[in-house]
């Protein structure tokens, strides 16, 4: 019964985990460039009774755990805003961006502004960079204004007809093993394999449209499904704790 009890337990924490996952994606479902997660269950260690592999032998699992909480880094849908600085990425690629230490960062969230020394800034107020990692300058003249401000497919930034630069794209072998470090930013891992950017490898890029942003990529109707199915597993291995519970009460009321 003890170890009914404890995979009941274990089959209680890990669906909340579930549930704390599946919350999180519906919270931010109006996030921009957001990207859904998952939590992946995984049975847990077996107990081996008996000589295992001849007759007579069996195994016991001892409940389910959390494998991985994964990321779909599939596109989301873009939206348009008609705002120059506004940016989406149609198609493979993360902005990016650097903070104070120059520790570099990646986002598809393309909410970019320009400050008051001229550098072009993400909503947190970290630098977006360009195709080499170098900070992307928008310095104005007098008689310049952001109408003569135009912007390529391909990222680069024109004033008149002056390159300022190409903003920067990057990608990674496995994307998906990215780490999240909020405020819609991402860190790499030792999981994400190879990174390249689109000075490397254009050709290996989606296009950036300005006047766009990218979406969460949440399905609404999915995940208030897996809600359900969660809830419903952990109503289910609650059940399994209580039955435990009351037949080990029985056998305590057999001995007296």
């Amino acid at each position: 019964m003890i170890r009914l009890m404890s995979s009941g337990v274990s089959g209680m924490r890990n669906h909340q985990v579930r549930m704390d996952v599946i919350g999180n994606n519906i919270s931010n479902v109006n996030t921009t460039g957001y990207k859904t997660g998952r939590a992946d269950f995984q049975d847990t260690l077996y107990q081996t009774m008996g000589a295992a592999g001849v007759a007579g032998g069996y195994q016991i699992g001892t409940g389910v755990s959390v494998g991985s909480v994964s990321s779909n880094i599939n596109q989301g849908p873009l939206q348009a805003t008609g705002r120059l600085f506004d940016f989406a990425i149609s198609g493979q690629g993360f902005f990016g961006v650097v903070d104070d230490n120059d520790n570099l960062m990646y986002t598809r969230d393309g909410s970019f502004f320009i400050d008051k020394d001229g550098n072009l800034v993400n909503s947190s107020g970290l630098q977006v960079v360009d195709s080499d990692e170098s900070p992307i300058v928008i310095e104005l003249d007098e008689d310049q204004s952001l109408d003569d401000i135009s912007i390529t497919k391909t990222g680069e930034i024109f004033l008149d007809d002056d390159s300022l630069g190409t903003i920067g794209l990057f990608s990674f072998t496995n994307p998906a093993g990215l780490i999240r470090a909020g405020d819609n930013l991402f860190t790499e891992s030792e999981n994400t394999g190879d990174r390249v950017s689109n000075a490397d490898e254009p050709e290996g890029f989606g296009q950036i449209r300005s006047g766009y942003l990218e979406m969460a990529n949440i399905d609404i109707a999915d995940e208030l499904a897996n809600l359900i199915a969660t809830q419903r597993g952990f109503q289910a291995n609650a059940k399994t704790f209580s039955t435990a519970d009351e037949i080990l009460q029985d056998i305590i009321q057999l001995k007296r």
